[in-house]
């Protein structure tokens, strides 16, 4: 055998790093540690006769001296004191609070659409119109129908004043024909009994207390002819006016003429009752009693004139109840043909369609000439600075999420723009399919890059945590079999530590730990799978940009 052949003292120690490493794995690799103990006894023996062998050829060079193992190659990290942030991760849309839809309101043929997809638009700018001809047609129509239902209420109203012009009329007829009627009755019956009496006084002949009371007679004769010459002058004087009718002008005529003849009459009884009797003057005092009772006859008569004068009252009143009737209707109609041309003016202006926000035109759905329905689309527009967050929530994060949480937001399309905002409303009802939650949230600034149905990444910010125990996400080992988390601490004899620790909030890098380490202490983040407890370890410092990794 060559001494090349043979193993060296280097292989010894190598064989024995490689020992010590089996003997930490456990029972089967103990075994195996054993068969690398035999192998090493065997390899010194054979590098002690070489050694030997040698001595006799040439003089023996000095061996160096075996190293210590190295250690376990670790990268660690020290724990720091800091801030960490507890967040709801979420994804969504952008969503335009104002997106509307704008179209005819009522069927038509589509004049002109003035704006095409992308044109910003302001609000109560004038986007299309409808053929307006039919509903020019409509309001002319109208208006003539307003004109005309005007001119008959005017008809209407002329025709109820004259009615209650001819109540009044009947209602004053029939109260100038009660009052004369009733005086012409009362001096035709005293007529009568003057005559009576006169007739008497003639036939019995005349005594001192007879010719008194025929003195008294002729007084009250006269004085019933006065009252009926003022009555006869005052009706002349409304015939003159054609306030009363002739037929009561000659009422009051009568009831004079019937006065006049009672003092007539008054006074030739007296005369007799002074002269004495004459058979001549008892005839004349019968005459004058017959005509007397004619008198009362024709006074009766014209009594029966009042009922006449009521009918006409009646009748004058029903006039104008339906006179008033037809004002009603009038009025009514008038009602109607304003409202028709309310309408009609209305549907001129809804032919112009406008837009009811500011923005820019999302889609064009119609063309000039097209037919369409009422509510039909023609432009859609949305207003870019309305534009919100809307992210889904899972059933587990609902708990965490509240109104006015901080939201960090980021846009794939923009990827170099970083937006905060604030959750403003949760749906209270969850997605029958997804099982899922709305989230609304809206930015503390508008950018005028957002586009409404851009996708987004949000960050929803549930706790904040000061002046906390941070490490590294990956420094912590989690034990399968109870759950419970430590840590590799390295110390100033480079050997590893295993420590227990109780965590806080962890996120995407990093993790809090409330009790089992300080701030300071290193902990091992790169090669602690293999570790064991007091390990010797190889320390190698995160580099800065690992550090600003995590």
């Amino acid at each position: 055998m060559r001494p090349k052949d043979f193993p060296t003292a280097a292989d010894a120690v190598s064989v024995e790093h490689a020992r010590r490493r089996l003997w930490r794995k456990g029972a089967p690799s103990r075994l195996c540690a054993a068969r690398i103990d035999s192998r090493l006894a065997l390899a010194a023996v054979m590098a002690l006769a070489v050694s030997v062998s040698g001595c006799g050829r040439r003089p023996q060079m000095a061996e160096p001296a075996s190293a210590e193992p190295a250690g376990v190659p670790v990268t660690v990290e020290p724990a720091r004191s800091g801030t960490i942030v507890q967040s709801v991760e979420v994804t969504g849309s952008l969503v335009a609070l104002q997106d509307v839809t704008v179209g005819a309101r009522l069927a038509g043929k589509v004049g002109a659409v003035h704006l095409r997809a992308g044109d910003p638009v302001q609000s109560g700018q004038i986007v299309a119109m409808m053929d307006v001809s039919d509903y020019r047609a409509q309001l002319a129509s109208a208006q003539a129908s307003l004109e005309s239902a005007l001119t008959r209420q005017g008809q209407a109203d002329a025709l109820a004043e004259q009615a209650t012009n001819q109540v009044k009329q009947a209602e004053t007829n029939l109260t100038l024909t009660d009052r004369s009627t009733r005086a012409g009755l009362e001096v035709a019956k005293a007529a009568l009994a003057s005559a009576e009496q006169a007739l008497a006084v003639i036939r019995q002949g005349a005594r001192a207390q007879e010719r008194e009371q025929a003195e008294q007679q002729v007084r009250a004769a006269r004085a019933n002819l006065n009252k009926a010459a003022a009555d006869l002058k005052r009706m002349e004087s409304l015939a003159n006016e054609q306030a009363i009718s002739a037929s009561q002008l000659d009422q009051v005529r009568t009831a004079y003429e019937a006065a006049e003849a009672s003092y007539r009459s008054a006074q030739e009884t007296l005369s007799l009752v002074k002269e004495g009797a004459r058979r001549e003057d008892i005839r004349r005092a019968e005459l004058a009693v017959d005509q007397a009772r004619e008198g009362l006859k024709k006074a009766e008569a014209d009594r029966e004139m009042v009922e006449l004068r009521k009918a006409d009252v009646a009748n004058a009143r029903a006039g104008l109840r339906s006179a008033k009737a037809g004002v009603e209707a009038a009025v009514q109609a008038v009602r109607q043909a304003r409202a028709a041309v309310t309408l009609a003016n209305n549907n001129m202006q809804g032919a112009y369609v406008r837009s009811p926000i500011s923005g820019y035109v999302a889609a064009r759905m119609a063309e000039p000439g097209q037919q369409v329905g009422a509510g039909a689309p023609i432009l859609r527009i949305v207003s870019p600075e309305s534009v919100y967050f809307q992210a889904t929530l899972s059933e587990t994060q609902y708990q965490e999420v509240r109104p006015g949480q901080r939201v960090n937001v980021t846009i794939d399309a923009l990827p170099d723009l970083k937006l905060t905002g604030r959750v403003t409303r949760i749906l209270p009802v969850a997605s029958a399919a997804a099982r899922s939650f709305t989230l609304r949230v809206d930015f503390d600034r508008h950018d005028p890059r957002l586009r409404p149905e851009m996708f987004a990444r949000g960050s929803v910010v549930t706790g904040v945590h000061s002046d906390a125990v941070l490490i590294n996400k990956d420094a912590v080992v989690f034990d399968a079999s109870n759950g419970s988390a430590s840590v590799f601490v390295v110390g100033d004899a480079s050997k590893a530590t295993r420590r227990k620790v109780r965590l806080g909030y962890i996120n995407s890098h990093t993790a809090e730990v409330l009790s089992g380490l300080k701030a300071g202490e290193s902990v091992v983040i790169v090669g602690q799978s293999g570790l064991q407890d007091g390990d010797v370890v190889a320390v190698k410092q995160a580099s800065a940009g690992q550090a600003e990794d995590r």
